[in-house]
């Protein structure tokens, strides 16, 4: 396919472009959007599924130098990401730049697949090997017919075979106008010739990146040694030499459609670099790379995102017997079994503060066993979080620890229009030592409610969420019972 598009389509990406001075010299500046932005997570499997769009966002502002006669001159720039975006691409000469005009540029996207290599072959010659399990067999050869439904191939005796399962089909030759990325075309007139530099500025996906945290666990008093990595993922299909490299932190909206993916193994690059906060940009926060790095198509880089840190943190088990929650769109619900079989586990989580910003993520959680061997003990995502902002991780299901929930009493009035509930929730502990239990319960069958008994204090922690702490003795049970009483002002059928 071939698009004519213009020079300086969209205004966003020519000022980003004029920003885009790098003191460095260097060729390539990236600006990566952080996976979370464009389901970029995808990006870092071992083979990138081809299941649509392949995720991911970042801006490459890409310094190039040709030489030009006086006059006329086509060029074609090759190696640009096979998943740019076109309409907003842009595109200037730098420096001394008098006399010198892109008149046009058209986008040649007649990259290499197997379907497009079959089209340029049809009437040649090729092999096609088919598997017979174990047993080697020779490839079949002939003149290319067709590639719908399989291919077709013409052997020397004449006959016609469609092969429908094939392990690879080799071609005698690279046609010519194919390539294993897009291509610009440009149309240029120079009043003189000589050397000139010019930049190109596009938006592409396949480029991402995340966080990834790993927490040492300190056995007695609860504290965290955290350390973060960026991971940074390339499928492109170009290689950035020598590039200075920006992550982005944040989720800026996107309303474009994405291209097809292609597949592309992953290898991955470890450098010793640093990635230092360097500021905001707009509403999101941005992490400059210490060094030009070389990021190939198909690596996945991992750079240090901040020093290793110790932070104060906190256990706790906790227990939700429902996660409904009250709708109040529509009417109370007066069913007396809604949301009363729901057995759940008890849940292990950890709780901690960061005084710096942390990148959206996962964080596993390493802790010593009796042995001082490090073990794993759980993992969790991290969404973007703000500094000085509590979070709370779940690290697994409690093993000696188990809970149960029985409603106890159930009343409907539906004349003077209340409900009133009971519950008696008991926790039991097969565990050597004893300990404290969070029981996070929802009133969930209405918005107006309270609670006129309960045989622990409880802490109303939204408008629809209360929670009660009970200690549950080693070996032992520990029961908290509660009513609630809904009331409602207007009749409801």
């Amino acid at each position: 396919m071939r698009r004519l598009i213009s020079v300086g389509l969209v205004a966003t990406a020519a000022a980003l472009s004029a920003h885009s001075a790098d003191e460095s010299g260097a060729r390539y500046s990236l600006s990566i959007y952080s996976a979370t932005a464009d389901g970029g997570d995808s990006l870092f499997a071992p083979a990138a599924p081809d299941n649509g769009a392949p995720g991911g966002y970042a801006v490459v502002r890409d310094r190039r130098q040709f030489d030009l006669k006086a006059g006329a001159n086509v060029i074609e720039v090759r190696d640009v990401s096979r998943y740019l975006d076109p309409e907003a691409l842009s595109a200037r000469a730098l420096g001394d730049s008098d006399g010198v005009e892109i008149l046009s540029q058209r986008i040649e996207d007649e990259t290499l697949s197997l379907d497009s290599l079959a089209q340029k072959h049809l009437g040649h010659n090729v092999e096609v090997y088919v598997s017979n399990g174990a047993t080697p067999t020779p490839p079949v050869s002939g003149i290319l017919l067709s590639n719908v439904g399989g291919v077709t191939v013409q052997t020397a005796d004449g006959r016609v075979t469609t092969i429908t399962e094939f392990t690879r089909i080799v071609f005698p030759d690279l046609p010519k106008g194919l390539a294993a990325t897009p291509s610009l075309r440009w149309n240029i007139a120079a009043k003189k010739a000589g050397t000139h530099a010019f930049e190109i500025v596009y938006p592409t996906q396949a480029l991402a990146w995340r966080a990834a945290y790993s927490g040492w666990l300190a056995n007695g008093d609860c504290r965290l040694n955290l350390s973060g990595w960026a991971q940074i993922a390339n499928r492109t299909g170009s290689d950035f030499s020598g590039a200075r490299i920006k992550l982005i932190a944040g989720e800026p909206h996107r309303a474009t459609a994405a291209p097809a993916p292609r597949v592309m193994m992953a290898r991955t690059a470890a450098a010793p670099m640093q990635a230092v906060e360097s500021g905001q940009v707009g509403d999101y926060h941005e992490y400059t790379l210490d060094q030009t790095v070389d990021l190939a198509s198909g690596t996945l880089l991992r750079a240090a995102l901040f020093a290793e840190q110790s932070l104060p943190c906190q256990r706790q088990y906790l227990f939700e017997g429902s996660r409904l929650r009250a709708n109040p769109g529509m009417a109370p619900i007066t069913d007396r079994g809604y949301g009363t079989e729901q057995p759940s586990p008890v849940r292990s989580t950890l709780a901690l503060k960061s005084e710096r910003a942390l990148p959206a993520g996962t964080l596993r959680i390493l802790q010593s066993a009796s042995d001082g061997a490090p073990e794993f003990v759980g993992e969790d995502n991290l969404g973007h979080t703000p500094r000085g902002q509590s979070v709370s991780l779940e690290l697994g299901t409690a093993f000696d620890l188990r809970a149960e929930r029985k409603q106890t009493d159930f009343q409907f009035d539906k004349d003077h229009r209340t409900l009133s509930e009971s519950f008696s929730i008991k926790i039991g502990n097969g565990g050597t030592a004893a300990q404290t239990v969070v029981i996070r319960e929802h009133p969930y069958r209405w918005t107006q409610w309270t609670i006129p008994q309960s045989s622990v204090k409880y802490e109303k922690r939204s408008a629809d969420t209360i929670e009660f702490s009970t200690e549950v003795p080693a070996g032992g049970n520990a029961q908290v019972t509660y009513a609630v009483q809904y009331q409602w002002s207007e009749s409801f059928k």
